[in-house]
């Protein structure tokens, strides 16, 4: 593998992975408790964010750090991967991104649905909605954001998790 083939993989694994877990934590300790604490005005606050798009630079960072991730544990392994596992430095590594991959599919599966739709939910209530539909649709969403503020923290700490991992396993 070339040099700069190395540098641009490790570039994008640690650029990456540090926007995708200091956001994920953020999110989970801060802002979303936050929003909650607003109460209704924190649907505003969570539509701009959609808007934003934050909902498609997570997965998208976590997509780019996962994969750099992948190929640089390919690489170390030197093409032998059960070898390199059962090492220190390979076990941590693989610890770490096994925490990656399933805080990834938490995201993707749990989190980022729940909050799509609690801001659709969210969006589509107006003056004009009759009282009984209103409160099933705030009901709903606020069950809809519970889920994924509960979400959000089990994936930050499965990313954090991830980071001590990758922090300390070449010292291992």
């Amino acid at each position: 593998m070339s040099p700069i083939l190395l540098l641009l993989l490790r570039l994008v694994h640690v650029v990456g992975g540090a926007l995708w877990v200091g956001m994920a934590v953020y999110t989970a300790v801060f802002l979303v408790p936050s929003i909650e604490e607003a109460g209704p005005d924190g649907g505003k606050v969570m539509a701009a964010l959609q808007r934003r798009g934050i909902l498609t630079v997570l997965p998208a960072l976590a997509v780019a750090t996962l994969l750099s991730g992948v190929w640089l544990y390919w690489r170390a392994a030197g093409g032998q991967p059960g070898a390199f596992g059962r090492s220190g430095p390979g076990l941590a590594f693989g610890v770490g991104g096994v925490a990656s991959l399933a805080a990834y599919a938490i995201g993707i599966l749990v989190l980022r649905p729940s909050m799509m739709r609690a801001g659709s939910l969210m969006a589509g209530i107006g003056p004009a909605l009759p009282e009984a539909e209103r409160a099933a649709r705030l009901g709903e969403a606020r069950r809809l954001r519970a889920r994924g503020a509960s979400a959000g923290r089990l994936v930050a700490g499965l990313l954090l998790l991830a980071v001590g991992a990758m922090a300390v396993a070449r010292y291992l």
